[in-house]
């Protein structure tokens, strides 16, 4: 019964056109609100996989303004019918993502914006998440040069800051950032030893802004401030930087908040010659 109805489904455009399958007809792909564009060069291999004629208009990371003709494609009714079926997959999530990473690095100011969020979603998902968050401008990285992420899980098994940054030791080649949550130490305490003992990024992922200041007032008092950056995560949204910026951040990590951005709307036409 499955195969009888799936049989059904992709017949019904060709019975329906079937007289006119040998006219050439156009449509246009048009974004309908403001947005960040990602996924344009998927969508027009698509397009070409499905016997269709396109044409960008735009690249990805362009912004785009409301009503704005992002691609122009060409080919026979069926062709042209079935695709708004294929063609808006590739965009619209992609693109949702790549607008909502644009608004927080504009958000964010000075500080920079970084999402370790993308490696919780599912595999098929990861490389096109990726690819959109840096067409909004957020980094994958904490740093830019070779480092080690050190979070809780290793730092409950060694038991202290100091011990565990003893054993990233072993690879000096790497820069180490560390998370700290307060959890073998009160937390201002735990970031003045990741400092001394020679860490290059403290992150505190607690989402408390209380523990961010404690953390930078004791690396001022300590003299300890600049030789670290100073990183803060934990459930933060986009519409909490402005007021971080106020804070003494270098860099914020932001997952969900981008990740869940909504679709960026846009509507597939058919062109009446």
């Amino acid at each position: 019964m499955g195969n009888t109805l799936q049989q059904q489904i992709i017949n019904i455009p060709e019975i329906l056109l079937a007289t006119v399958l040998k006219r050439r007809i156009r449509a246009e792909i048009t974004v309908n609100e403001p947005g960040v564009m990602h996924g344009i060069e998927l969508l027009v291999q698509k397009a070409r996989d499905l016997g269709l004629e396109a044409t960008a208009h735009v690249n990805s990371g362009a912004s785009l303004t409301s009503g704005q003709k992002i691609a122009s494609l060409q080919g026979d009714p069926v062709r042209i019918i079935t695709g708004e079926d294929h063609l808006l997959s590739p965009i619209s999530k992609a693109s949702g993502i790549a607008t909502m990473a644009r608004k927080a690095v504009e958000q964010a100011g000075r500080i920079r914006v970084v999402s370790g969020g993308w490696k919780k979603i599912p595999q098929e998902m990861k490389e096109i998440a990726r690819a959109a968050l840096q067409s909004g401008g957020v980094g994958m990285r904490i740093l830019d040069q070779p480092f080690l992420y050190l979070d809780k899980n290793y730092l409950r098994v060694f038991g202290s800051v100091n011990a565990l940054l003893k054993a990233a030791a072993a690879l000096p080649d790497r820069a180490v950032s560390v998370q700290i949550r307060g959890e073998t130490a009160p937390i201002g305490d735990e970031a003045v030893e990741a400092a001394f003992v020679g860490a290059k990024v403290i992150m505190v992922d607690t989402g408390k802004i209380a523990d961010l200041r404690t953390c930078s007032k004791q690396l001022k008092d300590t003299n300890l401030r600049d030789r670290v950056k100073l990183a803060f995560a934990g459930e933060v949204r986009v519409a909490d930087l402005p007021a971080l910026r106020r804070e003494d951040i270098d860099i914020v990590d932001i997952g969900k908040a981008i990740l869940d951005a909504p679709l960026l709307d846009f509507r597939y036409d058919v062109i009446k010659e």
